[in-house]
């Protein structure tokens, strides 16, 4: 069976991607907010997930 025939296959590959994506951007919103390119605190960012590493893993895992 391919990965492209598998539903539970394709899930698992699309939760990762996504993960992946919203790693990325609250690894970007961090970057900014710690070196002064955005006057926000990230508590007030409302993008910003702290969780993002720890879902983008778990996804990986389940993959």
């Amino acid at each position: 069976m391919k990965c492209g025939e598998s539903l539970e296959l394709r899930q698992a590959f699309a939760d990762v991607v996504s993960a992946g994506i919203a790693k990325g951007m609250s690894e970007g919103l961090r970057h900014g907010v710690e070196h002064r390119q955005a006057q926000l605190s990230l508590e007030s960012i409302e993008a910003y997930d702290p969780e993002a590493e720890a879902k983008y893993v778990a996804a990986l895992q389940a993959l």
